[in-house]
């Protein structure tokens, strides 16, 4: 869906938006349908201008900021060789006393770290505040970038709808964010923790068939998700336990966990996950919690979610220490656990499929005579391809 929006295809995300709105309605889950229709909302303010097009201009990056209570949106607009390469919403972290030109300064020095740099940059706030990026830009890019902000006519015209949606995205972001902090307080709950609930951590693994085992870790804290603290973890089997199924789920958590766990109480910069969920029933739940007990982390809350009567979506059961239990289908709680889990059932697939790839052109390479090492890092791509024709 990312991409069909940064190319601009924003027919496509509303057909899907509305789709996933009507089916929520029809499981009652409300807040998740109106989280929906807010989302087919903003999207049909950017359709409306996605075909203005800057008349005198070929390649130019636009960035609008707006500030509301303490939280911050970037809106960026991409041009180059006259076509609209997308929009994308940016929402940076910093300090609450921050301005909204110390921001986007920042932003724009992280934005073009790795980016090749338009000849115009059009902002929303005096260009003044903007030299020193503008001086370390023409450095890097060895060719003259200017910052300017527009005072009329068609570029304008682009801030002020830049503008708008970042002011679009911003609520849309707030709503977000406040149905995400009412989860955590709600799972603070079920879990009876004393502290507000910050960092949630669920975990998930993949394999075909016992190869190439990864499990994985995603991350949500008082933001949202964290992808910068995501990880993944490549099964590691003693061969010499014969009692050891390389299709044991039970194994596979139990490793992830003590890998991931064993060293809280000897590393005092080591982030401690508030709460673990975990995708599976009472057997996963059983396994980890005596991990837990193992490290003596009994200030981490647990729970498993494992499908319902015939796998239902909406009709999950939570496993926790004393009790089997079922939210009901338009519980915000449960939206939010079933985002994580289907979180970490993505990343670990997509991280077994990457795993599985680079052992295919490995066992390629292995099976060719003469072929050592150096050579192998010299021609891992090319060769791969070619094999495959």
């Amino acid at each position: 869906m990312q991409k069909n929006f940064l190319k601009g295809n924003t027919k496509k995300i509303e057909k899907k938006l509305n789709k996933k709105m009507k089916m929520a309605s029809k499981n009652q889950m409300f807040e998740e349908a109106a989280r929906l229709r807010d989302r087919i909302k903003s999207v049909n303010q950017i359709q409306k201008y996605q075909s203005v097009y800057i008349k005198d201009m070929r390649n130019i990056d636009i960035f609008a900021i707006k500030l509301i209570n303490n939280k911050s949106c970037i809106h960026g607009k991409f041009y180059r060789n006259g076509s609209n390469y997308g929009n994308k919403s940016f929402f940076p972290s910093h300090e609450d006393t921050s301005e909204d030109s110390e921001i986007l300064e920042s932003f724009l020095y992280q934005f073009y770290a790795d980016k090749d740099i338009p000849p115009k940059i059009l902002v929303n706030i005096n260009e003044n505040f903007f030299k020193n990026v503008e001086r370390t830009l023409n450095k890097k890019n060895k060719l003259k970038t200017k910052i300017l902000k527009p005072k009329s006519g068609e570029k304008l015209q682009h801030i002020l709808l830049a503008e708008k949606n970042a002011l679009e995205s911003i609520k849309l972001k707030k709503t977000s964010l406040e149905t995400h902090h009412l989860a955590l307080h709600s799972l603070s709950l079920l879990l009876k923790r004393k502290n507000k609930i910050t960092r949630v951590e669920a975990y998930d693994n993949s394999h075909t068939f016992g190869k190439n085992s990864v499990g994985v870790m995603v991350v949500a804290d008082k933001e949202g998700l964290s992808p910068k603290h995501y990880r993944k973890f490549n099964i590691r089997y003693n061969l010499k336990d014969k009692n050891i199924s390389k299709v044991d789920d039970y194994y596979m958590m139990e490793e992830v966990l003590t890998r991931r766990l064993s060293k809280i109480n000897t590393n005092d910069n080591f982030q401690v996950p508030d709460a673990i969920i975990i995708d599976g029933g009472r057997g996963q739940f059983n396994s980890v919690s005596k991990i837990l007990k193992k490290f003596k982390l009994k200030n981490i809350g647990l729970l498993s979610v494992s499908k319902g009567p015939k796998r239902n979506a909406g009709r999950e059961i939570i496993h926790l220490e004393k009790q089997n239990l079922n939210l009901e289908p338009n519980d915000n709680l449960l939206s939010f656990i079933q985002r994580l889990r289907d979180e970490a059932h993505r990343f670990a697939i997509t991280a077994h499929r990457s795993r599985r790839s680079k052992s295919s052109i490995k066992s390629v390479f292995d099976e060719i005579k003469g072929i050592g090492p150096k050579r192998k890092k010299r021609f891992n791509g090319p060769f791969w391809y070619c094999s495959k024709d």
